[in-house]
C-alpha cells in the first residue's frame, strides 16, 4: 500500500474504537437528542373529578374500597415481612419496608435445564440475583409515610399471583398497591390513593424510583464508554441515553458524591418509560399513561479521580394532584426487570428494545437509518450461527467470514487499485523529479493525467473502507453489549464478553495477560508486510515504511487490550482472512510471472 493511502486507512480503522469515546465524552452533551415539545401540565393542583384530570376516577365498587380501607387500617408489622412471587423466569421478593421489590432472581433455564443467567462463571452456580438493598425498587419518594424506609401491611392473594401492600395515614388517606406477576419478566403494578376523609386531599409532587443498579465487582468500564445508564423514552422524541451524559450532570453539580438530577431538556417533558441498567440487565418502568417526567439518580466512586459511576437509578416524577373526598387516584405501571436481550425486550413491546443502544443519537443520528438495522442484522446472524453450532466463539468466526465474503468485491477492488498504484510508482517518481521542485501545479496535472491513462483511482485503496466502517462500528456495539456472550467460553477464553484477564494481578503495568490483542497486532504487522509496495527507493522512504508498518498495530493494541475478547476475536479473524486473501493474490501473481 502506498504510504499516502495508508494514512487514511489508519485513521478510518481508529474510528472504530475511538468514535464511541469521542461521541460519549466530547459530543454527546453538545449534540443531545432532540427533546420533544413539553406536554402542557397544570402547574397548580386542581380538583380531579370529572374530565379535568385523567389521573383520578371515582371507585364505584364500594365494597372493594371498604375492604382496602379495612386492611390498610390494620397495625403495620414492626419487622420486615417478605412475600415471594415466581414463575419459570424470575422469582420476586417483595418487602413490607418500602412496599416494593427487594430482589429479583433470574431462574430461567434453557431446554437442557441449565441456568440461563448464572451468578458466577462456574458449574452449578446459582442464578443471578439483582438486590436492591439501598432502596426497594418501586419505592415512592416525596411523601412521608410511604417512602423507602416506611413499613406497610402486606399479604399475598389467594391465587398466589399478587401481593397487596396497604397503609392508612394522614387523616383518612389510604394507600393500596397490588403487584402482579405475569408469565415472563413483567410485573404489573396498581397504586391507589383513596381519600377516605371529608375534605379534598392533595397528593404532593412524588417520585417513583427504580432499584439502584450496580455492576459485578469484576466488571470494569472502558474509558469513555458508559456501562451503567439511565434511558428515557418519550411519545414524540424517542429515546435518550443519559448514561452518555453522566459526566456533564456531575460537573454541572460541582462533582458531588451523588447526583439527583433532571436533565435540563427534560424538565417539562413526559415520558413513556424510564430504565436503569447495567451492562447485561435492566429495569424499565412504564406508566400506563404518559403523565410523568423523569430524573437520574447516580452515585460515584470518590476514590477515583475520574467520574466513575458505582450505582444508578431512574425516577418517574409526578405533578401534585388533588383527590376529592370519597374519591381515589389510581396510577398503573408495567415494570420489566430482566436481561438486556433484544428478543425478550422486543417481545415486551413499547419500544423497550431501545435500551440496547442500537439506535444512534446525537451528532451521528443521521446515520441511524443504516446503523440500527445493521446492528439488528448482525445480532440475528450471530444467534443464527450459534443455533447451528452452539459456541459463540465459532459463531463470531463464521460471522466474520460472512462479512468478509460480502465485502470481498470491495476489498478485491481496493487491493487491485493498490497494486496498480505500485506498478506506476516509477513513473510517478519520474514526474516528481521533473516537476516537483519548480512546478508543483504542473506536477499535479501530469500526475492526474497519468492516473487517467493507466486507469488508476488514487483513492481506490481507501474509499472501500468508508463503506465498511458502519459495519465495524455496528459490530462493536453488538459484541460489546450482547448478553449472549456473557460467560461464553472459547478455547482458553473463559468469557467472550470480557477481556481474557489471564494471570490477573500478576502482570506488571497492564494487570493481566490478554493474548488475543497481541495476536491481533501481530496479524496486522503480517498483513501490512504482505501488502507493502516492496523496497523503497531511498533510506528515508524505507524508514517511513517501517514506522507505518508498526505504528498502527501498536496503536490498535493500546485501544483493544482491555476490550471484550469477542470483539478482539472478530478483528483478529478478519485480519487472518485478509492475510489469506492477500497471500492468495500474491501467489497467483508469482505463478503468472513464473
Amino acid at each position: 500500500m502506498n504510504k499516502k493511502d495508508l494514512i487514511p486507512v489508519i485513521l478510518l480503522a481508529l474510528l472504530i474504537p475511538a468514535w464511541m469515546i469521542v461521541d460519549r465524552v466530547f459530543l454527546a452533551e453538545k449534540f443531545a437528542a432532540k427533546a420533544p415539545a413539553p406536554v402542557e401540565q397544570t402547574s397548580e393542583p386542581a380538583p380531579t373529578t370529572g374530565a379535568a384530570s385523567a389521573l383520578t376516577e371515582a371507585i364505584p365498587q364500594a365494597r372493594k374500597q371498604a375492604e382496602a380501607i379495612e386492611v390498610a387500617t390494620r397495625e403495620v408489622p414492626a419487622n420486615e415481612v417478605v412475600e415471594t412471587l415466581a414463575n419459570d423466569k424470575i422469582r420476586v421478593d417483595l418487602t413490607s419496608i418500602g412496599g416494593g421489590v427487594k430482589s429479583v432472581t433470574l431462574i430461567a433455564e434453557d431446554d437442557g435445564g441449565e441456568i440461563l443467567f448464572p451468578e458466577l462463571n462456574e458449574k452449578d452456580s446459582p442464578p443471578v440475583t439483582l438486590n436492591f438493598a439501598k432502596s426497594a425498587a418501586l419505592a415512592y419518594q416525596g411523601l412521608a409515610g410511604i417512602e423507602a424506609n416506611d413499613a406497610f401491611n402486606v399479604q399475598k392473594t389467594d391465587d398466589g399471583n399478587s401481593v397487596v401492600f396497604s397503609k392508612a395515614w394522614n387523616s383518612g388517606v389510604v394507600f393500596q398497591r397490588v403487584v402482579t406477576l405475569g408469565d415472563d419478566y413483567m410485573l404489573t403494578v396498581n397504586d391507589r390513593f383513596i381519600n377516605n376523609g371529608t375534605n379534598p386531599w392533595t397528593l404532593p409532587a412524588v417520585r417513583l424510583l427504580t432499584g439502584y443498579m450496580e455492576n459485578p465487582p469484576e466488571m470494569k468500564a472502558m474509558k469513555g464508554v458508559s456501562i451503567l445508564g439511565v434511558d428515557s423514552h418519550t411519545p414524540t422524541g424517542g429515546v435518550n441515553y443519559w448514561g452518555k451524559k453522566l459526566n456533564k450532570l456531575f460537573k454541572n453539580a460541582d462533582k458531588p458524591e451523588s447526583i439527583d438530577a433532571v436533565p435540563e431538556e427534560m424538565r417539562e417533558v413526559v415520558v413513556d418509560w424510564v430504565s436503569a441498567k447495567n451492562k447485561f440487565f435492566t429495569q424499565i418502568v412504564s406508566p400506563k399513561q404518559p403523565i410523568a417526567t423523569m430524573a437520574v439518580l447516580c452515585g460515584r466512586d470518590v476514590n477515583e479521580k475520574a467520574i466513575m459511576p458505582k450505582d444508578i437509578a431512574a425516577a418517574l416524577a409526578f405533578k401534585p394532584t388533588v383527590v376529592d373526598a370519597g374519591a381515589a387516584l389510581e396510577l398503573d405501571y408495567d415494570f420489566f426487570i430482566g436481561p438486556k436481550q433484544y428478543s425478550i425486550l422486543k417481545a415486551g413491546g413499547n419500544n423497550m428494545e431501545k435500551v440496547m443502544e442500537f439506535e444512534t443519537t446525537g451528532m451521528w443520528s443521521f446515520m441511524n437509518w443504516l446503523m440500527e438495522p445493521s446492528r439488528r442484522a448482525l445480532l440475528w446472524t450471530l444467534n443464527m450461527f450459534h443455533s447451528a453450532i452452539p459456541n459463540y466463539g465459532v459463531a463470531i468466526i463464521l460471522l466474520t467470514l460472512l462479512i468478509r465474503i460480502l465485502f470481498w468485491p470491495l476489498t478485491h477492488k481496493s487491493t487491485e487499485s493498490m497494486r496498480r498504484m505500485q506498478e506506476i510508482q516509477p513513473e510517478v517518481k519520474a514526474l516528481q523529479a521533473k516537476y516537483g521542485k519548480n512546478n508543483p501545479q504542473k506536477l499535479q496535472q501530469e500526475t492526474m493525467k497519468l492516473y487517467k491513462e493507466k486507469k488508476v483511482n488514487p483513492m481506490g485503496g481507501c474509499l472501500p473502507m468508508f463503506v465498511q466502517i458502519p459495519v465495524f462500528i455496528a459490530l462493536f456495539t453488538v459484541l460489546r453489549n450482547a448478553i449472549e456472550l456473557r460467560y461464553s467460553g472459547f478455547l482458553w477464553i473463559a468469557d467472550l464478553s470480557q477481556p481474557e484477564n489471564l494471570f490477573a494481578g500478576a502482570v506488571p503495568v497492564v494487570g493481566s495477560l490478554n493474548i488475543l490483542p497481541l495476536l491481533m497486532s501481530a496479524s496486522m504487522i503480517w498483513q501490512q508486510k504482505l501488502s507493502s509496495p516492496g523496497a523503497a527507493a531511498t533510506p528515508e522512504q524505507q524508514q517511513q515504511q517501517k514506522m507505518m508498518m508498526f505504528m498502527m498495530p501498536i496503536m490498535m493494541l493500546f485501544f483493544f487490550y482491555s476490550m471484550p475478547s469477542g470483539l478482539v476475536l472478530y478483528w483478529t479473524t478478519s485480519n487472518l482472512l485478509m492475510i489469506a486473501q492477500t497471500g492468495l493474490r500474491n501467489l497467483k501473481k508469482k505463478v503468472k510471472h513464473a
